[in-house]
């Protein structure tokens, strides 16, 4: 627990940074993201898998850098793991705070459809096995988390205030240290700006 409350504290900080400086540059979004994702997991350890259902959401400051160009970092809660694809109540179910940098690009000035691309870094707040009724940490089968480097590219639309989104989510590395399995999400958000 204590872990997690210091990978939060220091992304919260991370993010009070960023819009403190975007303020000072004249910054033009502040908002919430927040959808469902799709999680799965791919490597030599994970051939049995199917996606499993969850919650990614957070914050975001969009920094103008150029026309139609901003630099978008986030801090985002995001529940990753896999299920097994014959019995869906089999869950591993790895929870992160992620910060990706991403490159926003809008095609119109005036709202409208853009594209996002940038690295992303994750920091896993919890990581449990499921069957259904048990819940194992997975430290307890021996099996450690890594701090995972990775990708998200996607594209949506936004009109003043709301937009909505779909992004992929990748790692570049495994999600364990002892185990092959990196994580690939896909995710439906829905964006609003609160300034």
């Amino acid at each position: 627990m204590r872990k997690s409350f210091r990978i939060f504290a220091v992304a919260a900080v991370a993010l009070a940074a960023t819009a403190l400086t975007a303020q000072a540059q004249g910054a033009k979004q502040f908002g919430i993201v927040a959808g469902v994702d799709f999680a799965d997991m791919s490597g030599d350890d994970f051939d049995a898998t199917s996606s499993k259902t969850g919650f990614m959401g957070g914050l975001y400051v969009a920094i103008p850098m150029a026309d139609r160009v901003a630099i978008e970092p986030e801090v985002l809660y995001a529940s990753k793991g896999t299920q097994d694809s014959d019995n869906s109540s089999v869950k591993l179910n790895n929870n992160y705070i992620e910060i990706p940098v991403l490159v926003r690009y809008s095609f119109n000035n005036d709202g409208g459809v853009y594209f996002l691309a940038g690295p992303a870094v994750g920091f896993s707040i919890s990581c449990k096995l499921s069957d259904g009724t048990n819940d194992v940490d997975c430290s307890d089968l021996d099996t450690e988390t890594n701090t995972t480097f990775g990708g998200v590219v996607g594209i949506g639309f936004q009109k003043n205030r709301l937009g909505l989104e779909g992004r992929y989510d990748f790692d570049f590395g495994d999600a364990f240290k002892d185990v092959s399995g990196k994580n690939a999400v896909w995710a439906i958000l829905a964006r609003i700006m609160i300034k």
